[in-house]
């Protein structure tokens, strides 16, 4: 459960909550990630706020959170200072802190340049290389230091774990953020995220997205999905992995937009296909009755489509909330807090309902101490140096060789010219951008050349000059973006390769399920994802300075 509050974190959520007015009340259950009027998917927006025009929201809105899409910087820790300093209540500060690139921040420093302070959580693998590294202590120091580190520059909540098991290989939101298919080795990994990210009450964890995702083959951002499984059977693996975070104390659960048409089903529901975020049966009697869950409920994202296109835009918010929800997550802050408080007035809402909500997120906030240091006073634990090492280890550790093949060495000498072929569909979080690892290499001696999806003519004229051919499958489905690496290309590229090059090295950097679509290439290693470690970690392998030992943590598709 849920950790037990001191005699003076409950007083001061006692006294904190007995001092609101409606109004404030309202204020708490909502996280924008910018504050301005626009709709919350106007990804401009959060580029441009500004101190002053979160200051002005403020002063109309007594926001409860802010969800900040921005890596760590000074500039945007001096941000969130200011914004602080002017609230009555402190606002906690959420964001996916998801490892690996494939979650990667929108944007940067605002003069366009990199970043100025590294960020762990975007250099490390993304979630199933964890469990394919399959080592639960580096999984643990590597949650601590992220949140260490976080926690330094203001975050509070993050939107991770994943818990959700990859049962079906199409689904593209649990491919690469899930940590695998098998329940306890996803549970095990869980657990040490879980303890990671909140040890010593440095951030609040969210375990999501319940009921839990990765049975359908569809996409909650585009509509409604669903868990299709019986009762029995997700009592004994999404159930038995959600029971066990809840009772080791896990703060904040996000509730998807999945519908889980089973427990509907059997408990009553007049409409089996509602969403988690929708439906009382699901966030009330299944997650809070049955589970016993006693932390903060939060929406996934309000503007997916999941819920949008099942409730009429006056009734979203205040819908999820009579479902069960605490906390809505990027609603149309200045409508939908109009819309509450309308609701409230006319009786549709009860404002002890609101109160309850309210109660749950401030004794997170007090667990947390943020009444007392938003930020982290202190020296830190781990140093730069040992972070990036710990970062680094996983990475190495999870490079998986799926296929070898005999009597053929893949390590570079360091003084060949390669090629690197990367393939890739055009996606919103796939990335064929690879030059740490071309980097790597040149490093050492070797030359390197970059070819992005060549035609036929370019790489019969081009693959003679290399010594080594190297082919880079790029990517990481994700809202709809399930797209078949092979779609118009894969002919040519097999034929091609092959006819004029006998070294040829395939790397998957992104969907363990390649192999699925390419059942005729003679190797393959996977790399999950291409955050800096990974590259650095698949360099290492290429170059025969470390072996590939990861173990791939989902079945292959038959």
């Amino acid at each position: 459960m849920v950790q037990k509050l001191s005699v003076e974190q409950k007083s001061w959520v006692d006294k904190t909550l007995d001092s609101m007015t409606l109004q404030e009340c309202i204020g708490q259950v909502l996280m924008p990630h910018h504050p301005f009027q626009a709709l919350q998917t106007d990804f401009q927006a959060v580029m441009k706020s500004s101190t002053e025009d979160w200051l002005r929201l403020i002063d109309n809105i007594p926001l409860g959170g802010m969800c900040v899409r921005m890596p760590p910087s000074q500039e945007l820790k001096a941000m969130l200072g200011r914004i602080q300093s002017e609230s009555k209540i402190p606002i906690i500060v959420g964001a996916n802190v998801e490892p690996g690139a494939s979650i990667r921040a929108i944007g940067g420093r605002r003069d366009g340049q990199g970043p100025e302070a590294p960020d762990y959580a975007g250099t490390a693998p993304p979630m199933m290389g964890f469990g394919a590294a399959d080592d639960p202590n580096l999984t643990y120091e590597t949650c601590r230091l992220i949140a260490e580190q976080r926690r330094s520059y203001g975050f509070h909540w993050t939107f991770a774990p994943v818990i959700d098991l990859n049962l079906n290989f199409r689904n593209p939101v649990t491919n690469m953020r899930s940590l695998g298919d098998d329940t306890d080795k996803v549970l095990q990994q869980a657990t040490e995220f879980i303890r990671g990210f909140q040890h010593g009450g440095l951030m609040a964890a969210t375990a999501k997205h319940f009921p839990g995702d990765g049975t359908d083959e569809r996409d909650q951002h585009l509509l409604t999905t669903s868990n299709h499984l019986s009762l029995d059977e997700w009592w004994t693996s999404y159930g038995k992995i959600w029971k066990s975070v809840i009772d080791m104390g896990v703060n904040a659960v996000m509730v998807g937009h999945i519908a889980f048409p089973a427990y509907e089903q059997r408990y009553g529901g007049s409409e089996p296909s509602l969403p988690g975020t929708l439906s009382s049966k699901i966030q009330t009697e299944l997650l809070r009755e049955e589970l016993g869950f006693q932390g903060v409920i939060i929406s996934d994202a309000s503007p997916m489509t999941g819920i949008t296109s099942r409730v009429n835009p006056s009734d979203r918010a205040i819908e999820n909330i009579r479902a069960g929800a605490d906390m809505c997550l990027l609603p149309e802050t200045m409508t939908d807090f109009g819309l509450i408080e309308g609701a409230v007035r006319d009786g549709r809402l009860n404002e002890d309902r609101i109160r309850d909500s309210v109660k749950r997120i401030l004794e997170m906030k007090s667990r947390l101490s943020l009444h007392e240091d938003v930020f982290m006073s202190g020296d830190t634990e781990y140093t730069s140096a040992q972070s990036e090492q710990i970062v680094r280890a996983v990475a190495e550790k999870s490079i998986t060789a799926l296929r070898t093949q005999e009597n053929r060495s893949v390590a570079l000498n360091g003084s060949e010219s390669v090629l690197f072929v990367n393939v890739f569909v055009d996606a919103a979080f796939t990335t064929s951008n690879l030059d740490i690892l071309a980097g790597a290499l040149q490093s050492e001696g070797c030359t390197v050349e970059q070819l992005e999806n060549p035609t036929d003519t370019q790489l019969q004229e081009t693959l003679p000059n290399y010594d080594a051919v190297f082919v880079n499958i790029c990517h990481i489905p994700m809202s709809g973006s399930f797209g078949q690496i092979g779609a118009g290309f894969s002919q040519s590229l097999w034929r091609i390769l092959h006819l004029y090059h006998d070294r040829v090295t395939y790397t998957c950097f992104g969907t363990p399920y390649v192999m699925y679509e390419m059942p005729h290439v003679p190797n393959m290693l996977f790399a999950y994802g291409a955050s800096q470690s990974v590259q650095l970690a698949v360099a290492k392998v290429w170059l025969g300075k470390s072996d590939a030992t990861g173990t791939l943590p989902v079945k292959e598709p038959r």
